[in-house]
């Protein structure tokens, strides 16, 4: 069995034309990375094939089929934070990336798609006026005409490898260099364990009070209904099955026996929502797969819990901090789910505001 690793890059981009993006960055991000990782590495025109699900590096960290019926995608988005919507030439942004257990083989694939879909697929809204014969977006004017436009450009400006647990951080990719670096800060269970203590004598300190602060759209879906507020329960049964299934799928772990489940469950059930600010942000987005709009709105924002013991928050506290890392809910591949926790010293660096 492999153990179960993510690795978290964070990119650093330089606009090159006007990029207009809207307020949730991440559908915009994944779209576009998405489409330029196919048209580079994939013409695959339909799934169906196994073999070349079997094979292909493309599909496996798009479109990867277990069989489980529960398939999660081996990396997770981190969009920009910023409320900056316009990036006029020069004006830099940062999002990151997480790769989870086996797809770090992939990695090089990740960077170069990256890299050349700032200058070819583009980035956000088509503002601009493409050349003659450019088809690669368009608008159609009132008068039923069709003006070719293109996205914004940008060019890589560095790759920096962060580990969000302890806040070391590694420059894979510095400016002006070609050659990407190793990465060698892999956020695994020994980290989260360390940390769980650390934080857990903390809370011991302030009354077993935890907060999380949802950064992204966080939608929970919990007995076949949308949940509208942060209850603890219908977030963490979500935060365990995706854990549970990313270490399955990418490290060839065992199931989380039904009997441990049910048990942290339960534990769930006694923490309890003290303090609710959060509010929904209703956010849409594109399925290239479905062809049609996709809701993504979640609620973001505060929430505080609070339990009568320490020993709930110890066997807790392990999945809530790997949950920083993977994400949770769902569209996590568009940057839903994100969130931090607060009361830990320097436990998960945030670099996106800056």
């Amino acid at each position: 069995m492999t153990q179960f690793t993510a690795y978290h890059l964070r990119f650093t981009v330089e606009a090159e034309t006007t990029i207009e993006l809207n307020a949730f960055k991440g559908s915009a991000l994944r779209g576009a990375w998405q489409s330029h990782l196919r048209t580079l590495y994939c013409a695959q025109t339909t799934q169906a094939d196994p073999l070349h699900q079997a094979m292909c590096p493309v599909c496996y960290l798009l479109s990867r089929d277990t069989g489980s019926g529960d398939d999660r995608r081996p990396y997770g988005l981190m969009p920009p934070l910023t409320e900056q919507r316009l990036f006029q030439p020069g004006q830099q942004l940062q999002f990151g990336f997480s790769l989870f257990g086996q797809a770090i083989q992939f990695l090089p694939y990740l960077v170069l798609a990256v890299g050349q879909m700032g200058q070819h697929q583009g980035l956000g809204k088509p503002i601009h006026a493409g050349g003659p014969g450019d088809r690669r977006a368009g608008r159609q004017k009132g008068n039923g005409q069709i003006v070719n436009c293109r996205r914004g450009q940008f060019r890589l400006v560095e790759i920096e490898e962060i580990n969000l647990i302890t806040g070391q951080s590694h420059m894979l990719l510095s400016e002006g260099e070609t050659m990407v670096k190793s990465p060698t800060l892999p956020i695994a269970d020994t980290g989260i364990a360390e940390q769980s203590r650390r934080l857990a004598t903390v809370l011991a300190k302030n009354g077993y009070r935890l907060s999380l602060t949802f950064l992204t759209p966080t939608r929970i879906i919990h007995d076949k209904r949308l949940v509208h507020q942060p209850q603890f329960k219908p977030l963490f049964a979500r935060l365990i099955d995706r854990i549970d299934a990313l270490r399955q799928q990418y490290a060839d772990a065992p199931r989380l026996p039904k009997t441990e489940r049910d048990h942290l469950l339960t534990l769930a059930e006694e923490v309890k929502l003290v303090d609710d600010q959060t509010h929904w942000w209703d956010v849409a987005g594109h399925s290239t797969r479905l062809k049609q709009k996709q809701r993504l709105g979640g609620f973001v924002g505060q929430a505080v819990y609070e339990v009568e013991n320490s020993g709930i928050w110890e066997s807790l506290l392990p999945w809530l901090i790997w949950g920083t890392v993977t994400q949770v809910g769902k569209h996590t591949v568009k940057g839903c789910g994100w969130y931090s926790i607060q009361g830990e010293n320097n436990a998960h660096y945030h670099p996106f505001n800056r």
